[in-house]
């Protein structure tokens, strides 16, 4: 699959949706695999950008028409198993902006109305275009019951690998660390202050083991970082067929193996939050901000490792 820059019509109000025009529009790993035609749901000629923040161009959701949001780009069915028992963010139905219907990667977009997140008066809309990343990484933070004090391994350099071991260091943990085998994203992940180690070398001492990869490769190593009675948290999409893991090795050292998917509604809030403070400084992980005009180039930079994270502006 291709990818170009083209003029399309502009959204008309629709129930149920908000329109918001867009100030910035988050390019991320699965912006790549939708543009390689990689994705099991994504159809060719859809509108990209699933990561957005801006301002409402009409009121919507019992907000005034300029308010600075974040919008989720998550929708869910209402009827499925997940969601009648109240799990909507694994809804078994689960659709999203930016994959199933047009998403950010352009001037205004629809987008649903019950996931507006008003933004705290004078928030940086560049720096609120990482709550949707950071929301997955809240998620993931928590759903690991880090304690303080312990000790946390990062398997993959990317934007979610980073914000996961900085969110890790952020929550108490006494060590943190990341492998990654390309040497660029080992750099960019040193500039942020995170040590890094040899990809190839595990090392079964660490009480939380984040897998951001999504790389069957990479499956089978992961218990062989965590140490007996650890945890391994898979933070990464894989693709939809299984994949090896070392499943005597979590018998044997008593591992717990944990899945989480997305944010609930209070892993955005509590990314809000973040983001507002500025504690992170998570400005620090966009290499550039691309305008939407040179959206193209801005894929073939991402797909060519030598940035972190690019931010599109209509």
């Amino acid at each position: 699959m291709s990818v170009a820059l083209r003029d399309v019509p502009a959204p008309e109000p629709a129930e149920g949706f908000a329109l918001l025009d867009v100030a910035f529009s988050g390019l991320c790993g699965t912006d790549l695999h939708i543009c390689a035609g990689e994705h099991s749901r994504a159809q060719p000629g859809i509108v990209i950008g699933h990561e957005l923040v801006g301002t409402l161009a009409a009121p919507a959701g019992g907000l005034a028409a300029g308010q600075a949001v974040f919008a989720n780009p998550m929708m869910h069915c209402g009827t499925c198993d997940a969601c009648t028992r109240g799990l909507v963010h694994v809804c078994e139905r689960l659709r999203s902006v930016g994959i199933d219907r047009p998403g950010a990667a352009c001037a205004r977009v629809l987008v649903p109305a019950g996931g507006l997140y008003a933004l705290p008066d004078g928030a940086a809309l560049a720096d609120a275009a990482l709550v949707e990343p950071l929301a997955v990484c809240v998620r993931a933070v928590r759903r690991s019951a880090l304690e303080v004090g312990e000790r946390v391994h990062v398997v993959g350099g990317g934007p979610i690998g980073c914000i996961l071991a900085l969110l890790a260091a952020d929550a108490g943990a006494s060590e943190v660390s990341l492998s990654e085998p390309s040497a660029t994203r080992r750099a960019l992940a040193g500039g942020l202050g995170i040590a890094t180690v040899h990809p190839e070398r595990p090392e079964p001492v660490w009480d939380v083991v984040f897998d951001a990869t999504g790389v069957p490769a990479v499956a089978a190593s992961l218990g062989r970082w965590a140490r007996v009675g650890g945890r391994v948290v898979v933070v990464g999409a894989y693709p939809p067929a299984p994949v090896p893991v070392d499943l005597l090795r979590v018998m044997f050292a008593e591992l717990s193996l944990v899945g989480t998917r997305i944010y609930t509604r209070d892993d955005i809030a509590a990314a809000i939050g973040i983001v507002a403070s500025g504690r992170l400084g998570l400005s620090r992980l966009v290499s550039e901000v691309v305008p939407l005009v040179e959206g193209v180039r801005a894929i073939e930079t991402l797909r060519a490792g030598t940035a972190l994270k690019l931010l599109l502006r209509p």
